[in-house]
C-alpha cells in the first residue's frame, strides 16, 4: 500500500506501507525549519501545543507525531525502537524533508535515538529533554535506585501489571484530571511539585493525557516494556550534533541512565540543571528550541 497523508482539523495522518495510521499535527512556523518531536510517557502530540508560540518566532516546523498506541495513532503489531524508525522514516519522506531535526522528551528520547541512528546524515541536530536512557543490558542497571528498578525493570517486564496500573491512572485522569496530575507530583522534587500545582500547567498536562489514553493503555505499556529490554540499534551510528538536558533533582528518571546516553552517543553534550526535576521543560522549551534554531539554514 502506498503511504498517503489526510487531515482531519488540526490532525493529520498518514496511512503507513502496511496500512497502520500515524497521527500527527503540526506547530511553528509551517514552512520553517522540520523538527520531529516526540512526546514522553504518556502523552501525545499536544506536548508541543505549548512550544507554538517560541517555535513561530524561531522559524521552526514542530511536526508531533503521535506515537504507537497513543492518541490517533495504531499500535505496531512487532514494536522496537528500531521499527519506530523505521515509521518515522515513511513520515519523513512522505513530508518529502531531505534534512531536519529532532526532539525527544523524557519517554520520547528512546525513540528520537533510534530515529537519528536510522537516518543518519538527514538529522541536524538531536535535542533530548528529561531522557529515559538505555538501562538494560547496561552498567546503569545495577545502579539502579529502587524505584528505578521496580519502575524500569520490574513493572516493565510485566505487561499485566503495566495495563492494570495505566487503566486505573486513566480512569482517574478522565475522572479527575488534576488530581491526576497531582498524584504524579506526590514522588516529585519541591521544584516539580511547585510547577505541578499550578493552574496552567495542571490544564495543560490533563488535556494531553486525555488525548493520549482516549484510545486505551497500549502506548504506555509498549513504551515501559521497551524500555526494560536493550535498545537494538548501535549509539555510535549516530552523526547528529547532539545536546542532553537533565535536572540533576529528576526523579522519575535514572540520571545515571542519562550520562550514560550521553556518554555513548558520540560527541553529545551534556547540560545538568541545577534544582530542576522532570517538569521543568514545561515552562522552558524556549532553551530546547533556541538551541535546535541554531540549525535552521
Amino acid at each position: 500500500m502506498t503511504p498517503f497523508l489526510s487531515s482531519s482539523g488540526p490532525d493529520r495522518v498518514l496511512r503507513l506501507e502496511d496500512g497502520r495510521r500515524l497521527a500527527y499535527r503540526e506547530y511553528g512556523a509551517r514552512d520553517g525549519w522540520p523538527v520531529l518531536a516526540l512526546h514522553g510517557t504518556p502523552g501525545s502530540k499536544l506536548m508541543f501545543s505549548i512550544a507554538e508560540a517560541a517555535a513561530l518566532e524561531l522559524g521552526l516546523r514542530l511536526i508531533a507525531p503521535d506515537r504507537w498506541g497513543y492518541g490517533k495513532t495504531d499500535p505496531h503489531p512487532r514494536p522496537s525502537l528500531e521499527a519506530w524508525a523505521r515509521d518515522a522514516a515513511e513520515l519523513v519522506d512522505a513530508l518529502e524533508l531531505s534534512q531536519l531535526s529532532l526532539v525527544g522528551i523524557s519517554g520520547g528520547s528512546p525513540y528520537a535515538v533510534a530515529t537519528a541512528a536510522h537516518l543518519g546524515d538527514r538529522i541536524a541536530r538531536m535535542a533530548l529533554a528529561v531522557p529515559v536512557g538505555p538501562i538494560a543490558g547496561n552498567p546503569v542497571e545495577h545502579r539502579l535506585a529502587p524505584f528505578h528498578r521496580f519502575i524500569f525493570l520490574g513493572v516493565g517486564r510485566r505487561p499485566g501489571v503495566t495495563r492494570f496500573f495505566f487503566r486505573g491512572y486513566r480512569r482517574l485522569v478522565a475522572w479527575k484530571p488534576r488530581q491526576a496530575v497531582m498524584l504524579v507530583a506526590v514522588t516529585q522534587c519541591p521544584s516539580d511539585r511547585a510547577l505541578l500545582r499550578t493552574p496552567a500547567v495542571q490544564e495543560f498536562l490533563s488535556t494531553m493525557l486525555r488525548d493520549g489514553l482516549e484510545p486505551g493503555v497500549q502506548g504506555p505499556a509498549v513504551d515501559l516494556e521497551l524500555f526494560a529490554s536493550p535498545w537494538d540499534f548501535p549509539l555510535d551510528r549516530i552523526s547528529s550534533a547532539t545536546r542532553i538536558w537533565i535536572g540533576n533533582d529528576d526523579q522519575l528518571v535514572p540520571l545515571s541512565a542519562a550520562r550514560h546516553l550521553a556518554s555513548a552517543i558520540p560527541n553529545a553534550e551534556l547540560t545538568e540543571l541545577e534544582g530542576c526535576g522532570h517538569f521543568w521543560i514545561a515552562q522552558d522549551y524556549r532553551q530546547v528550541l533556541d538551541w535546535l534554531a541554531e540549525s535552521r539554514p
